[in-house]
């Protein structure tokens, strides 16, 4: 989503890093002197192993890393197919969780 990434580094704090998973489909900016005056660390990556997901995952169930901040919906087993078409338009959802259990 075009200024998401500026919009990282204007709430990051000091020393930070920044791990950019995924592209912009369209032109975007960023201002690299505002990471360079807060000093940071940013990676660009490609994808991530089955072993990182699951340290991820493991991280998150484990209540060492919140991610109620990246949750933008909720979705039963019934609203997959929406959430993906939702998840197309970066104006709906940057984000979606499927819950299972609904």
């Amino acid at each position: 989503m075009p200024g998401l990434l500026q919009q990282v580094f204007e709430g990051a704090p000091r020393d930070a890093k920044v791990v950019v998973v995924g592209v912009c489909m369209e032109t975007d900016r960023s201002e690299p002197m505002l990471g360079i005056m807060k000093e940071l660390n940013v990676q660009y990556v490609l994808g991530y192993t089955p072993d990182e997901f699951a340290a991820s995952l493991r991280l998150i169930a484990e209540g060492q890393v919140d991610a109620a901040a990246m949750v933008t919906a909720e979705v039963g087993i019934d609203g997959v197919a929406k959430a993906f078409t939702d998840l197309a338009n970066p104006e709906a959802h940057t984000k979606i969780i499927v819950q299972p259990w609904r």
